[in-house]
């Protein structure tokens, strides 16, 4: 990423590499300009998704597919931040509100009008840890919300929950502190997972099978000191494999797992580390 100095907002420019997995090398590269971030999704065709002041589909080349107008449908607001597990569905946030947006078509349907931060999306649903709750529970600290076409739902509230996500339609992970836990939409907890270290989500694999988690620790200026990614089974809450990048992240090294669950990506732009998964 290089910045291009000379206007009031300068803007950033990033580039983008399409590699082969097999070897690592780079086939196609592309530069993409913005007044801030760029998140990047995999669709469940084999697509990309960059989403940033507009949201554009590329093929595996990195060539235009389609594009996302967050006006088109009256928004004077709109953001994609989130796509479900499965890669079919984009989160869009309509500030207030949010809408579902079919990852191939680019057509959204509103889910809601009520004010939602989402931290994460399925095909139908969403998650988020607003604090609303807080009136009923005044004793504790983190709360889970889904929202769906039949309203909103709290399904988990307690000392540690962090920001929740999907691990498919019927999956949801807490993870924070030193304790994840796998619920299910009505807020059943199916597993639970605790460690010495502190924990964040850093992953799922698109058919649902596999999660992972960072587990790392930190130094008093909050900087990670040491860093390991443990890939789980979603059934059984078992750990898979464990790996560890050269040089930990400032914060979280980049971190995905392959659609069937066989390979996890660990590293920073500057080095990628491919290890195939038993």
């Amino acid at each position: 990423m290089r910045r291009v100095e000379g206007t009031q907002n300068p803007a950033a420019v990033y580039q983008l590499l399409s590699l082969d997995v097999q070897t690592g090398q780079v086939k196609d590269t592309r530069e993409i300009s913005a007044f801030g971030s760029l998140k990047v999704f995999a669709t469940n065709d084999a697509h990309v998704i960059i989403s940033g002041r507009t949201v554009v589909r590329l093929t595996p080349d990195l060539k235009d597919a389609g594009s996302f107008d967050y006006h088109a449908r009256g928004n004077k607001h709109g953001n994609v931040e989130n796509i479900s597990p499965d890669g079919s569905t984009l989160g869009n946030a309509t500030s207030p509100g949010l809408e579902l947006v079919d990852a191939r078509t680019l057509t959204a349907t509103t889910l809601t009008d009520r004010p939602i931060v989402a931290t994460g999306v399925s095909s139908k649903a969403v998650v988020s840890d607003s604090p609303w709750w807080i009136q009923d529970y005044p004793k504790e600290k983190s709360f889970v919300t889904l929202t769906d076409d039949k309203g909103q739902h709290l399904i988990f509230h307690g000392d540690c929950g962090g920001r929740p996500q999907f691990l498919s339609d019927d999956r949801v992970l807490t993870a924070s502190c030193k304790i994840a836990r796998i619920l299910d939409t009505e807020g059943k907890i199916l597993k639970t997972i605790t460690t010495n270290d502190p924990i964040s989500f850093a992953g799922v694999s698109q058919n649902g099978k596999r999660f992972a988690l960072q587990v790392a620790s930190f130094s008093d200026t909050h900087s990670v000191k040491h860093e390991r990614f443990v890939v789980y089974s979603v059934d059984s809450g078992v750990p898979v494999m464990e790996v560890a990048p050269d040089k930990p992240g400032d914060e979280q090294s980049w971190a995905a797992l392959s659609p069937d669950g066989s390979m996890i990506v660990v590293g920073s732009p500057l080095n990628l580390t491919l290890y195939r998964l038993p």
